[in-house]
């Protein structure tokens, strides 16, 4: 495992930890978005079989989900 993606990750889960024990506005969503950032750099960074895991997943997960009904006009 790349030192990066260990070092991304663990701040991932630091400002994680973070946002769920501090009640103030703005630290949470600073805390937020550090772990919007890390977790991209991980999706990044990982080895290919656990990106083709996590694209396997989103597959999967998103199958039975569709658009609203729409209705045509005219």
């Amino acid at each position: 495992m790349s030192s990066l993606l260990l070092i991304s990750l663990l701040t991932a889960l630091g400002a994680a930890y973070f946002y769920f024990n501090v009640s103030e506005e703005i630290p949470r969503i600073m805390a937020l978005t550090i772990v919007a950032i890390c977790f991209i750099l991980d999706l990044i960074l990982a080895p290919w079989p656990i990106q083709l895991l996590i694209l396997m997943l989103v597959l999967i997960a998103t199958r039975n989900v569709s658009l609203p009904n729409q209705r045509r006009l005219g």
